[in-house]
């Protein structure tokens, strides 16, 4: 068994997952798996943003899985967060609530994304 990830950490190589699949050349996530595994069939493995950015790409497509399990507000607070990495007073100005609950709702997001990817590894669908 591996080791289980932090949250976090998911959260932060999903992102780098979904905005790298465009240098990838692919225009959807099963394309960009597409493209890696192609590459590896080859023998390319070392060409490709995975390897140079420690991306976990089966850990990371878990995650976009789980997305849309996820309330919208949550997920866009997420999106806010990892991918467009927008600072704090930001995401909650974009997401209409004060700075000060910023930590909870962004804590509360995480815990809400990792129970869904938790429930889609358990069978939970």
């Amino acid at each position: 068994m591996t080791e289980r990830k932090d949250i976090g950490w998911r959260l932060e190589n999903w992102a780098r997952w979904a905005t790298a699949r465009g240098r990838r050349g692919a225009d959807c996530m099963t394309g960009a798996i597409c493209d890696s595994m192609r590459r590896s069939a080859l023998g390319d493995v070392w060409s490709g943003i995975e390897v140079r950015a420690g991306i976990d790409a089966k850990d990371a497509a878990r995650i976009q899985l789980a997305m849309p399990r996820v309330p919208i507000a949550q997920r866009v607070l997420l999106n806010w967060c990892y991918i467009e990495q927008a600072r704090p007073e930001i995401v909650a100005r974009k997401c209409g609530f004060p700075v000060k609950e910023f930590v909870e709702r962004f804590r509360a997001a995480q815990a809400a994304v990792e129970d869904a990817a938790d429930d889609l590894d358990s069978g939970n669908r």
